[in-house]
């Protein structure tokens, strides 16, 4: 905690500094703070479950944004989060036995800062804006905005398949006229942690945004990640379909479907599904939301993976806006798998930003 009241003062400094600069015809420069905390108080309701409850951070953002002139912007956005972490290690024989294994690999700590977004836009008029450096990737954008409750959960591809969402790279947005708009993306393909790879492979993304009728939004997304790897080397391919309808500020319903071909460049291992949600205004200030997901695993016997199963989610609950940059939710979460691994959890969650 200490140390996010730290960076919000420090930042405070910066954006007053910078906001007080004039170019030299006299024209004020335009900087603002970017500040973004998910926070949530979490009962687990699963049957036998060990830890009860527990309070923990969601994400935490912290950053600026600074407009040079009418053309060019940068933005810089430190993420405090976890980046190292060990998960699970498991080691066979020749003949598929389990084999003990000793692990002393040391995880990171919960809170610590790395450099997530730091990009530079030109944007010469208003069909073209490129952006260069460590970019926010278009791949489920337009579905987390739409969805509008990332403080409680992430969105279908990045629930599931964990795709970062930046990368170090370029893209470029191209708006045609008010019906359609796309978007081409070069990126190294490792995230947002990691330099290119060693085998110099790129990952190339396109999207095309559809807007036919007054409240209907309609989203075509293919991206192709090829991998040097001697063993996880077939070339990943998504494939995503995303429509959502919303009238003004009362009702919204959004249906996306994802195909994922060799996830991490596993061969033969396929995924799909669907994720279905939507919102209802039941009071100015207050909305009920309802999301389904069904997630699908298509892998060979002897593969074998564990952390890829089958099975849907259920996400429920009040939605409460008190004030302007700040929401609050009392919400239900539960995964049923089809090996019948089934957990439920109960959060009172909340978000502030500016």
């Amino acid at each position: 905690m200490r140390l996010l009241i730290s960076c919000l003062i420090l930042f405070t400094l910066v954006s007053n500094l910078l906001l007080s600069q004039t170019d030299s015809i006299g024209e004020e420069k335009k900087g603002k703070p970017i500040i973004q905390v998910f926070g949530n108080f979490d009962y687990n309701a699963t049957k036998d479950a060990q830890k009860k409850y527990s309070f923990w951070f969601g994400r935490a953002h912290f950053g600026y944004e600074y407009q040079f002139n009418k053309q060019f912007a940068g933005r810089v956005i430190l993420d405090i989060g976890r980046p190292t972490t060990v998960g699970q290690i498991e080691v066979t024989d020749t003949s598929g036995n389990n084999l003990n294994v000793s692990n002393t690999s040391k995880e990171g700590s919960y809170y610590t800062m790395t450099l997530k977004f730091a990009s530079l836009e030109w944007k010469p008029n208003e069909h073209v804006k490129l952006q260069a450096g460590g970019i926010l990737q278009n791949h489920y954008i337009t579905q987390e905005k739409f969805w509008g409750y990332r403080y409680l959960t992430e969105t279908f591809q990045d629930r599931y398949y964990r795709i970062p969402s930046s990368d170090l790279g370029i893209i470029g947005f191209f708006n045609i006229n008010k019906i359609i708009a796309f978007d081409l993306a070069l990126t190294n393909g490792e995230g947002f942690r990691f330099d290119q790879d060693i085998y110099g492979h790129v990952k190339i993304a396109g999207g095309v945004d559809l807007n036919l009728v007054k409240g209907l939004q309609l989203r075509l997304y293919y991206h192709n990640k090829s991998s040097g790897d001697s063993i996880n080397n077939a070339t990943e391919q998504l494939f995503s379909f995303f429509t959502g309808y919303k009238l003004k500020e009362k009702f919204r319903i959004g249906f996306e479907y994802n195909y994922m071909q060799s996830l991490r460049n596993m061969p033969d291992l396929n995924s799909d599904g669907i994720s279905v949600y939507g919102s209802y205004s039941i009071f100015k200030k207050i909305e009920v939301f309802a999301r389904y997901d069904r997630l699908n695993f298509y892998e060979p016997d002897n593969l074998n993976l564990i952390n890829f199963d089958t099975g849907d989610a259920l996400i429920t609950g009040l939605h409460y806006t008190p004030v302007k940059g700040v929401n609050v939710s009392l919400n239900y979460q539960g995964w049923f798998e089809e090996n019948s691994i089934t957990t439920n959890h109960i959060l009172l969650s909340f978000e502030y930003k500016l």
